[in-house]
């Protein structure tokens, strides 16, 4: 049987969900390990490194670029999830809104330079939620007002609404990945990453077009026609829906933790690429682009697309404030043109493109002790040299038709050998006065770190569009 939430998942999943992994005050921070995630040709003062076991490195992010979507918002007065959807549509919101989700957890991460001094292996595995969502302004207005866009009791017709906005992508996957970087000289290091991918749960609609329209044949006793024309709209999922009855097939927790580690055929591979080139002792330039490949599903699938069709009927669309059990109602009367198959699906995971400029002053310290850093792998880097650098950092993910950019001025500084900070001005589509932070301190070989982004909405936490923290542990050697 058909649950209520088949409509829900529709309407949540295009129009509310959720990477960014844009983390800006991580990039080039303090040379921590996780930063070669983020450009894998970063420089490397140290000998090796081993992440505490699932500590290592736990992100989480969300955002909205409107302002106006905001957990006060989105619970005022809900009693159900129904209602937090309701509330999300009543903010007004048009297609050029997004939504993006990142959350991150390292299950281990293990470094170590090699024979030849000039190469540093990295691996380890970790396990990612990602998630982007535009807002189809036009299926949320036809899913919550129907035919009568003005509530006068008149339907309109042949008012056209539009499927070219349903466009999302969410998956919980695990990647396991080794990467090499290399010294080249002085001036320049080089690195990349091999990842393997293996799905958990995946969902996907994209490159969608078609129309709906009301029409009407005053000879008829069933006089309203619902025309659905040049439809190619499908929603692909994996490990969401039972394919037979589209009820709730998610499965318990251990199911899901298995899929992270190629136990049902869903796999992808990507690759990540990266630089870092110093003009002289103070200015240098890095850059990366991530996630260069693609993931195909294959287990527990469903995939629902709409047909052309023209529906004869007596009535027009009115959900009339019960929008979920209403078009639950008409797809099993059969007055909705959409079917149900099992088919595997496969996507280009949406690159990400990061680069720098950086001004590094060095002021002198009557401290000899280098904490883990290895003056040898350094030349220019001595036990009584602490930094401290500024520049601008530019971020792009490439989203499915909507490319999401960000510029980032930010300051670093070395307190002393064992403590450091950076601070980060953010302005991206989601805000134009994000303020970041971050803090790395080491003893001896342990090292912990902390960073956190929009640290102005952190006192009224329940208003803030956008929020994303991290925090690791690593033994540096």
């Amino acid at each position: 049987m058909v649950k209520k939430y088949l409509v829900y998942l529709i309407i949540v999943f295009l129009c509310t969900k959720v990477n960014c992994q844009n983390m800006q005050v991580l990039y080039d921070f303090d040379q921590l390990p996780q930063t070669l995630m983020l450009n894998p040709g970063s420089v490397i003062d140290y000998d090796k490194h081993i992440g505490v076991p699932l500590l290592s490195n736990v992100y989480a992010m969300a955002g909205s670029s409107s302002r106006d979507v905001n957990y006060n918002n989105l619970v005022s007065d809900a009693e159900d999830d129904g209602d937090i959807v309701r509330n999300l549509y009543e903010l007004g919101l048009s297609t050029s809104e997004i939504f993006l989700f990142n959350q991150q957890m390292e299950l281990f991460n293990i470094g170590l330079r090699l024979k030849n001094p000039s190469y540093y292996l990295s691996f380890g595995m970790y396990q990612q939620t990602e998630g982007f969502s535009g807002y189809p302004e036009d299926l949320a207005d036809l899913f919550f007002r129907g035919n009568d866009q003005d509530q006068d009791g008149i339907p309109e017709f042949n008012e056209p609404f539009m499927a070219d906005d349903v466009n999302s992508v969410f998956e919980l996957v695990g990647v396991f990945h080794v990467g090499i970087n290399k010294r080249l000289n002085e001036q320049l290091t080089l690195g990349g990453r091999f990842k393997l991918l293996s799905g958990s749960l995946g969902l996907q609609s994209g490159n969608n077009k078609g129309t709906y329209f009301l029409g009407f044949d005053p000879l008829s006793n069933r006089p309203y026609q619902h025309t659905y024309q040049d439809l190619n709209v499908r929603l692909n999922t994996a490990g969401f829906l039972d394919p037979f009855d589209l009820s709730n097939d998610l499965g318990n927790p251990s199911e899901l933790f298995a899929g992270l580690f190629f136990v049902n055929g869903s796999m992808g591979a990507a690759i990540d690429l990266g630089f870092t080139y110093k003009v002289d002792d103070e200015l240098s330039f890095s850059g990366s682009i991530l996630d260069i490949g693609m993931i195909s599903f294959q287990h527990k699938l469903t995939t629902i697309e709409f047909e052309d069709e023209i529906i004869s009927s007596e009535d027009y669309y009115d959900p009339e404030g019960n929008e979920l059990d209403y078009w639950r109602t008409l797809y099993l009367t059969d007055q909705i043109p959409l079917i149900t198959e099992e088919k595997g699906f496969s996507y280009f995971r949406s690159p990400k493109i990061n680069g720098s400029m950086k001004y590094t002053k060095y002021r002198k310290t009557k401290a000899k002790n280098y904490a883990f850093r290895n003056v040898a792998c350094d030349e220019d880097y001595t036990g009584d040299i602490l930094k401290s650098s500024y520049g601008v950092q530019v971020y792009t993910a490439f989203w499915p038709k909507t490319p999401v950019w960000a510029v980032t001025g930010f300051y670093s500084r070395e307190f002393t050998r064992f403590l450091s900070a950076k601070a980060t001005y953010t302005v991206d589509k989601f805000s134009f006065y994000n303020i970041g932070m971050g803090l790395s301190a080491h003893i001896k070989r342990f090292n912990v770190y902390a960073t956190a982004d929009n640290l102005v909405a952190l006192t009224s936490i329940r208003n803030s569009n956008y929020q994303s923290v991290q925090f690791g542990m690593n033994f540096i050697f």
